[in-house]
């Protein structure tokens, strides 16, 4: 049997008949964890795979790749993906670990994106969702389901697996199958030494590259506000920014590195965090460690990081009432706190959680854990479909349910769950006015005002307002194109916002693919951009750069002019897409900027008070390259100084420090 319950099933349109039958399209339910898997038999009669159309776009690869062409004498996996479906995250860890196993090998993934909302249909989003999951492998644009609909594709994340000989073996439906993936892909290379058919190694391709951004963030999925704090998921840097109303940078809790370390901050690991939630009593800041499965404590005042819920491993549990780090958790997505109570949307068994913080038990408490928008009570009757955002007023608990496009709302007396806009899995647009008509396209977070719910309709890229007593929807803000080119102080661009918080007259939004946070006046609509000062300086102290140098300058006193380069290996060009960032430290003051033209060297006037006291000064550099043959390469490398100043009193008041870059990271 084919597997249906994974992400969502397609419309009737895109059913069609499988083209054959194998034993390796019998597999076990996606809720089983993998280590209780089957291992498939290889099935004898096989059916030529069916080509790639020659017209459709491909991202992430620098060249389009054929199964009768560059693919041939490869083992190949097509992952049947929509990059809204939370089914299809989960499955990634499984494809990056069959790339690093089999790495140098004829074995290759190809991504086959078949969107589900008009939003993912467009290739620069796609390519950007490529980079928002670290994705390293091709991907071909499904258009239409045409590719889907040729491989008997039903549901996603569906992987099909094709022979070095270009055919079809069969396939693997939802989650959890990467014993089963794993033990296929050894069994056809195997098949392959014997038969002699196989190439040498993978196909050659370039993998696109992101520049990385002047606001020093990476995909910030969340943002939340209150009082005089805002904390930042600055999700794709696996980090959590704290900074103060004004914007000033008060810690940074994340090395930067994946991975689920608990301890200070600057050696704590994350794994994509977004949602968070505030004990300003207790100076204490929960996140929801996404990608982890877990739910991490962070103590403001000691400025350490703790695990307080989850096992650091996806689990398929839909009931729950374990305690602390012995409970497993699936996705958790966002945070709601009231008093004792931690409310989680627990996006990947699609329902809303509690934690206890006093016992430390989680469990379910809203959603049969079946992927659907149905009404009812607690977790027998109500049916939720990837809840992303929460925001509670009074005794209601709101929340972002997104593959259905809806906004609902549960109880916190009852657990009654309540739709307020949303109406069906495949049931989406653009639309205002009664709640009946409203369309919404992926809304992942909302934030409460004066009794009204502002919702980011993220796959509009616009935040839109719901009148709960008149049950009216309406536009706020966001001209729903996403090119800033566009942009103006009356027009905001919006690219796939992903949270939103209130705070007083403000509202905070996560321009997610932007790469930045914008505040907005909920009294007249104006906007800024809300700037991070003291990120790049806090970085500084807190990494390890690429290239470190320590040097011995003259000094005569006053101002002195510093020129910031780097000799770059031959090969190697200055990207200049990617912002030239700069800090310098000294006598307790901070000096950072932004480069005004994008050359080498960097010209930075520092101040005669940043050099008293005979310390010295530290200098850091950032800056992109990429390689002569592939313009579209960037890499992101860091460069130290450690200066110390030799007091001449003849001594020029310019110095110029270069650095040799030789082993580039890559």
């Amino acid at each position: 049997m084919l597997v249906l319950a994974a992400c969502s099933s397609v419309p009737s349109s895109a059913r069609l008949p499988f083209p054959f039958k194998s034993s390796a399209q019998t597999v076990a339910d996606a809720t089983q964890p993998e280590s209780e898997m089957p291992r498939p038999q290889l099935p004898t009669n096989r059916m030529r795979a069916p080509e790639f159309p020659r017209d459709f776009a491909w991202v992430n690869t620098d060249r389009p790749l054929f199964m009768q062409g560059e693919l041939r004498g490869r083992i190949v996996v097509l992952d049947f993906w929509t990059y809204c479906c939370i089914n299809c995250m989960h499955i990634l860890p499984d494809l990056e670990y069959i790339e690093h196993k089999y790495v140098g090998q004829p074995v290759v993934v190809i991504g086959v994106h078949s969107a589900k909302f008009d939003n993912e249909g467009d290739q620069n989003n796609i390519l950007t969702a490529c980079h928002r999951y670290d994705i390293a492998h091709p991907v071909i644009v499904d258009e239409n389901h045409r590719i889907w609909t040729e491989y008997g594709v039903r549901a996603w994340p569906t992987l099909a697996i094709v022979d070095a000989e270009g055919r079809m073996v069969g396939q693997l439906s939802g989650e959890g199958n990467r014993e089963i993936l794993d033990g296929v892909i050894s069994a056809l290379l195997e098949e392959g030494r014997e038969k002699g058919v196989l190439a040498s190694g993978p196909p050659e391709f370039k993998p696109a590259s992101r520049v990385p951004s002047a606001s020093g963030l990476a995909f910030p999925g969340k943002v939340f506000a209150q009082a005089d704090r805002v904390f930042v998921a600055d999700s794709n840097h696996d980090r959590v920014i704290i900074a103060d109303s004004s914007g000033q940078v008060l810690a940074i809790a994340g090395s930067g590195k994946k991975g689920q370390a608990d301890g200070a901050f600057e050696n704590a690991e994350f794994d994509n965090p977004q949602g968070m939630a505030w004990d300003s009593e207790r100076n204490l800041l929960y996140v929801a460690d996404t990608d982890n499965h877990l739910v991490r404590k962070l103590d403001i005042g000691s400025k350490t990081v703790t695990t307080i819920s989850g096992t650091g491993e996806q689990v398929y549990d839909r009931t729950g009432g374990g305690i602390g780090t012995a409970q497993g958790l699936n996705s958790p997505w966002d945070l709601v706190l009231d008093s004792n109570t931690l409310y989680i949307a627990m996006a990947g068994p699609h329902q809303l959680w509690t934690l206890d913080l006093p016992t430390g038990v989680a469990r379910a408490w809203a959603g049969s854990g079946s992927e659907n928008i149905k009404d009812g009570t607690g977790t027998r009757s109500a049916a939720l479909a990837q809840p992303s955002g929460l925001a509670r007023d009074g005794d209601w608990l709101y929340f972002a349910d997104s593959e259905v496009s809806a906004v609902r709302r549960a109880n916190l007396k009852d657990a009654e769950v309540q739709t307020l806009v949303g109406s069906g899995l495949f049931d989406f647009g653009d639309q205002v006015g009664g709640f009946n008509r409203t369309l919404l396209q992926h809304p992942l977070g909302v934030a409460v005002y004066k009794g009204d719910v502002l919702v980011a309709d993220t796959y509009n890229n616009k935040i839109k307002r719901l009148d709960v007593a008149n049950k009216l929807a309406t536009e706020f803000i966001g001209s729903g194109n996403p090119d800033r080119s566009t942009e103006s102080l009356k027009s905001l661009s919006l690219h796939e916002p992903g949270g939103v918080s209130v705070n007083g007259d403000w509202l905070y939004i996560a321009d997610t693919n932007h790469d930045r946070v914008i505040r907005v006046s909920l009294a007249d609509g104006a906007w800024s951009e809300f700037a991070l000062r003291g990120l790049r300086s806090m970085e500084s102290v807190m990494q390890k750069h690429d290239v470190e140098v320590t040097t011995t300058i003259p000094y005569s006193g006053g101002d002195l002019a510093l020129s910031l380069g780097a000799d770059l290996p031959r090969g190697v060009h200055l990207n200049k897409e990617a912002p030239l960032a700069y800090v310098l430290s000294g006598n307790g003051r901070q000096i950072e900027g932004l480069a005004v033209k994008p050359e080498l060297p960097v010209r930075v006037v520092v101040p005669e008070d940043a050099l008293r006291g005979g310390d010295g000064l530290s200098a850091m550099l950032s800056l992109s390259y990429c390689t002569d043959e592939d313009a579209g390469l960037c890499v992101p490398i860091s460069i130290g100084w450690t200066i110390k100043l030799d007091s001449e009193s003849s001594a020029p008041k310019e110095a110029i420090l270069t650095a040799q870059v030789k082993d580039l990271p890559r």
